[in-house]
């Protein structure tokens, strides 16, 4: 009789390991060895403490996701092998996974901005789990899934289900999504964003906002006015006649007002916070009379010691109310006022525009419809 033949095992390429935790819990990663080359890769995801019913189906599913994981990078070995398996797994990378990694790159934002980004990461992760896909690659997502994202936007909701995100909230979120994606196509992982397939009637549209504003002689009204908060009073004026955002209110420092080559004429060359653009902006007379002494600050002290800016529409609203101006009154209002005044007084549209820094003068003509609105108004 002859000696049964030993079984050849044929060795996974790939295998589940596992790596206890401080805290309890199990982190999964993959043990990954083909041709001579051996890779790990975490997968984030954990096995809990099987305490109850409820945990033992967790991890159950969390294991069969592994699985899934497993044989899928199965799939890629056989067919590009270890060596580059960077870009490998560049091409199986999550839409989830993706805008994470393209949410963290801060690339000189503001902290509103990296806000809002990561605002609309949640959605985009929101939207996967409703879809029940929360697992769907880069390269799956298509026009369809574009739709979708932008019709969830519509229904989401917040302060305990009681308000739905404004147009302007989804069209910011989905252009933040947008944004990822170009960056994906530039880095070559997919090749090209499927929100350039859909029209322009299938996204959310830019409102035209009416901008308030105050007429001259409100504004003369409200230097009349006594203010309870004296800094509050001068920083508001002073941006009526400079055009300054309150971001940028909060940063000018003295290092940044010059005097003019004929040694008395002072302007500011500030850099703005929003935009990142510098802009130069002659100190009238009027200016002037609103900004503090300088006393002993040095050139690195701010010009303005202002309250955060919620704080600060709530302090000039009595003062407004005082004038009698019967308005919606924010801080803003004053950067929409100087605009408005310098067309009204006769300032073309380009010289408005640089001075209020904008990058297009298609973002200051808003305000020269404004004015030709008021003149019909006046006419008829």
């Amino acid at each position: 009789m002859g000696r049964k033949k030993k079984e050849i095992k044929i060795k996974e390429p790939v295998r589940i390991r596992e790596k206890r935790l401080n805290d309890g819990n199990v982190s999964l990663y993959l043990d990954m060895y083909y041709m001579g080359a051996r890779k790990k890769e975490g997968l984030k995801l954990y096995l809990v403490p099987e305490v109850n019913a409820a945990a033992k189906l967790q991890n159950k599913n969390t294991l069969k996701l592994a699985e899934q994981i497993k044989a899928e990078r199965i799939i890629d070995i056989q067919r590009h092998g270890l060596v580059n398996w960077e870009n490998v797994k560049k091409g199986r990378m999550t839409l989830a996974a993706w805008v994470e990694k393209y949410t963290k790159d801060e690339n000189g934002l503001t902290p509103a901005s990296m806000r809002s980004k990561r605002n609309a990461q949640a959605r985009v992760e929101e939207y996967l789990l409703y879809i029940g896909k929360p697992t769907l690659a880069l390269k799956e997502v298509d026009k369809d899934f574009c739709k979708g994202f932008i019709a969830f936007l519509k229904t989401c909701t917040f302060n305990q289900g009681k308000k739905t995100l404004s147009s302007t909230t989804c069209r910011i979120f989905m252009n933040r999504l947008a944004a990822a994606l170009n960056k994906a196509v530039s880095e070559g992982l997919i090749d090209r964003n499927p929100f350039k397939l859909l029209e322009t009637k299938e996204k959310p549209q830019k409102l035209n906002a009416m901008r308030e504003f105050l007429t001259i002689e409100e504004l003369r009204q409200l230097m009349a006015t006594p203010c309870r908060y004296d800094i509050v009073k001068k920083a508001f004026l002073f941006s009526c006649f400079t055009g300054l955002r309150y971001s940028d209110m909060m940063t000018l420092k003295w290092s940044e007002i010059h005097k003019a080559a004929d040694g008395k004429t002072l302007y500011i060359e500030h850099e703005q916070v929003k935009t990142k653009n510098t802009v130069t902006i002659p100190l009238s007379n009027e200016a002037l009379k609103w900004m503090p002494e300088r006393g002993d600050k040095t050139a690195d002290d701010h010009v303005f010691d202002l309250p955060s800016p919620s704080m600060m529409n709530i302090l000039i609203k009595p003062w407004a109310k005082a004038a009698g101006i019967d308005k919606r009154f924010t801080f803003h209002t004053a950067r929409h006022t100087f605009a408005t005044m310098m067309l009204t007084l006769g300032a073309d549209l380009y010289t408005t525009s640089k001075l209020l820094g904008h990058a297009d003068v298609k973002m200051t003509q808003v305000y020269a419809k404004i004015i030709n609105q008021k003149k019909d108004d006046a006419v008829n």
